[in-house]
């Protein structure tokens, strides 16, 4: 009898349960705030006017591009500040230029030489218009670089 007595049955936990509701909804308004769910309060930022230490961030993350040759699948593999030389114009909305490279993981060979305008998708980020140099082989990866000024 012991033994019945120190587990609760299910009976129970679904007495227990149907209390806690029932509370729940006699204490009506009072309890709303204690029950609604917090709306997420990041923002899918866009990368188009992000600066280096956005950019920065996604090393390691991946992007879909899509071209004429089919879908394309490239990994942020590093992000180049270049030496700022000189007062920047203040329409800018970046503090300094700097270079992104992308390694392709995954779909078919890049077309060579320099892309027209394209876009860039992400599964956190708005999709990006880019330009995207040509191509270059390093070892047995492909690698291109978009510059950010």
């Amino acid at each position: 009898m012991l033994r019945d007595s120190a587990y609760p049955s299910r009976r129970m936990l679904l007495a227990g349960l149907g209390a806690g509701v029932v509370g729940a909804i006699g204490a009506g308004a009072s309890a709303a705030p204690v029950l609604r769910l917090a709306a997420p309060t990041k923002t899918v930022p866009s990368l188009q006017s992000a600066g280096l230490a956005e950019w920065t961030a996604t090393v390691g993350d991946r992007f879909t591009l899509v071209t004429a040759y089919g879908s394309h699948t490239l990994k942020v593999v590093s992000v180049t500040a270049f030496a700022a030389s000189g007062t920047r114009p203040p329409t800018l909305t970046r503090t300094q230029a700097f270079s992104v490279l992308f390694e392709l993981v995954g779909g078919p060979q890049l077309p060579s030489g320099d892309s027209p305008l394209l876009e860039l998708t992400h599964r956190t980020y708005a999709p990006l218009p880019i330009y995207l140099g040509a191509p270059i082989a390093v070892g047995l990866a492909t690698r291109v670089a978009a510059v950010f000024n």
